[in-house]
C-alpha cells in the first residue's frame, strides 16, 4: 500500500515584531495552524513540505537574503508563496521586473473625492471570491512590474505614469515557477497586528482563505 500523501502545511515567515506576533496570536489566524518560522533562526528544514508560505511584511532586510532561496524553493516545488509589502526591492522574487517606490498615503480617505486610485482587475478571477473590494482599497508601498503572463489583480491609476501595466499593487504569477507567486506592496500583517486600518484585516484573512490550507 502506498504511503499516504503528506498533510498540507501553511508556513508563516516572521521576524518577531509586535505586529507579527499579534497577528500570529489572533484566533482567526490560528485557525490555519501556521508553522511559525522565525527569520533569525530559520533553517532550510523549516520550509520543507510547505504547501503555502506567507512572507510577512516588514521583515529585517539584513536577514531576509539568507532565506530567500528557501522561500523560492516552496514555489519551485509547486507551492504558493505570498510576498507581502515593505520588504525592500524584492529583487529576489522570481519574475518581478521592478518595484518602484511610491509615496504611501495613509489618510487617503480624507481626499476630496475619497478615492485613492486603487482599482481591481481581472474581475472574473477566483481571488474575488475571497477578497472584498475593501481588502485592496487601501494604501500601498510601491508599484510592481510583473512578468509577462502574470495576472494583475489590483493597480492604481493615481501615479505619474498612468500605466496600469507598471502601477500594479497585487498580482498572481503562475509562469515564473512551477508553483504560484502572489506579490503585493500592501502590508496587511503590520496593520492587522497594530489594529490600524480594518481593510488590512480583510486583505490578510482573504489571502488566507484563498491560499491557506488547514493542516
Amino acid at each position: 500500500m502506498p504511503a499516504p500523501a503528506p498533510e498540507p502545511a501553511l508556513g508563516f515567515l516572521h521576524g518577531g515584531s509586535f505586529s507579527q506576533l499579534a497577528t500570529l496570536a489572533d484566533p482567526a489566524v490560528r485557525l490555519w495552524r501556521p508553522r511559525e518560522i522565525y527569520l533569525p533562526d530559520a533553517t532550510e528544514a523549516d520550509f520543507a513540505g510547505l504547501t503555502t508560505l506567507i512572507v510577512s511584511d516588514r521583515l529585517h532586510l539584513g536577514l531576509l537574503p539568507r532565506v530567500t532561496a528557501w522561500v523560492n524553493g516552496v514555489a519551485e516545488r509547486g507551492g504558493t508563496v505570498v510576498v507581502l509589502g515593505e520588504n525592500g526591492d524584492c529583487s529576489w522574487v522570481p519574475g518581478l521586473g521592478a518595484l518602484t517606490p511610491a509615496e504611501a498615503n495613509f489618510w487617503w480617505w480624507r481626499l476630496p473625492d475619497g478615492d485613492n486610485g486603487v482599482r481591481r482587475a481581472a474581475e472574473d478571477h477566483e481571488a474575488w471570491a475571497h477578497l472584498t473590494p475593501r481588502a485592496v482599497r487601501r494604501h500601498y508601498h510601491g508599484l510592481l512590474t510583473p512578468p509577462p503572463g502574470a495576472t494583475v489583480l489590483a493597480y492604481t491609476d493615481h501615479e505619474t505614469a498612468g500605466d496600469p501595466a507598471t502601477e500594479v499593487l497585487l498580482y498572481e504569477d503562475r509562469v515564473s515557477t512551477p508553483g504560484r507567486l502572489l506579490v503585493t506592496t500592501m502590508d496587511p500583517v503590520y496593520h492587522h497586528g497594530s489594529r490600524f486600518m480594518p481593510g488590512a484585516t480583510q486583505l490578510l484573512l482573504g489571502l488566507l482563505r484563498w491560499t491557506g490550507v488547514k493542516s
